[in-house]
């Protein structure tokens, strides 16, 4: 049991008794104290609560009557005292335009019903701010700083901590830094200016220091031949852009072998 969930505060906002059951029981098992989990059946109820009962995190359906789950975020996020309160929103609603949509308003984490209860663990451990994957240093490589930005608050949703993510706009400044800093992983564009993603990726792999490191690449350039010769050149794993938090997880559990 972690004893750090003990004195965590939890609402859980659904309006099926059945699930609210299922997820009280859930965080039970990973050390949150049942005097400190509370329930509301539908976002109303939550807003109401949540005025009169201090909590470190909100669990909320999507789908309720009175106010739904996106309705409750956006009126949290209202809420000076209440916005920074960490929200995870448990849901039938699986379609990316959705899942964006509750991103773009504010959400933590996004679990599609039905859930494993090792997943839903991991999502907590992801939202209350245990670092996961401890002092594993990422290397973000790409020419756009958008890019680069959007990649490292991926990982950090995912469990890497906010010093763990080291950015480069090229492949030589991400080979300036190699030699100087210690890293796990490296997630690398294909095209950049100055040096290109293969570049790079041959340069890490003819180097004894560094050659070892686990690389994604990710691009929007998803055509056989540019595939084989990265594979060639060492890429580990690819990922096509756009891509979903879902996608960086699964990728960074094969590179990691979780």
């Amino acid at each position: 049991m972690d004893s750090e969930y003990k004195t965590k505060r939890v609402v859980v906002i659904d309006d099926a008794p059945v699930v609210r059951e299922v997820i009280v029981r859930n965080l039970k098992k990973i050390g949150f104290a049942e005097d400190n989990i509370f329930e509301a059946e539908d976002g109303l109820d939550g807003v109401n609560l949540l005025r009169s009962e201090k909590v470190d995190l909100i669990i909320s359906d999507w789908n309720m009557p009175k106010m739904d789950g996106l309705e409750l975020l956006r009126t949290i996020k209202d809420y000076p005292e209440l916005a920074a309160i960490p929200f995870i929103m448990i849901t039938s609603e699986s379609e990316k335009e959705k899942v964006e949509e509750a991103f773009k308003v504010g959400v933590n984490q996004y679990i599609c019903k039905p859930f494993k209860p090792d997943y839903f663990k991991e999502k907590i451990q992801q939202t209350l701010g245990k670092d996961l994957y401890g002092s594993k240093q990422v290397m973000v490589v790409d020419d756009s700083s958008v890019i680069r930005k959007i990649v490292e608050r991926l990982l950090k949703l995912l469990g890497f901590g906010g010093f763990n993510v080291l950015g480069a706009e090229n492949g030589i400044a991400a080979l300036a830094i190699l030699n100087e800093k210690k890293v796990d992983l490296i997630i690398t564009d294909l095209h950049m200016h100055e040096m290109d993603g293969i570049e790079f990726v041959k340069e890490v792999r003819l180097s004894e220091k560094i050659d070892l490191i686990p690389v994604l690449m990710i691009t929007s350039d998803y055509n056989t031949d540019k595939m084989l010769e990265a594979y060639d050149a060492g890429v580990d794993e690819f990922m096509q852009k756009p891509f979903k938090a879902v996608d960086l997880e699964e990728k960074i559990k094969v590179l990691f072998n979780q």
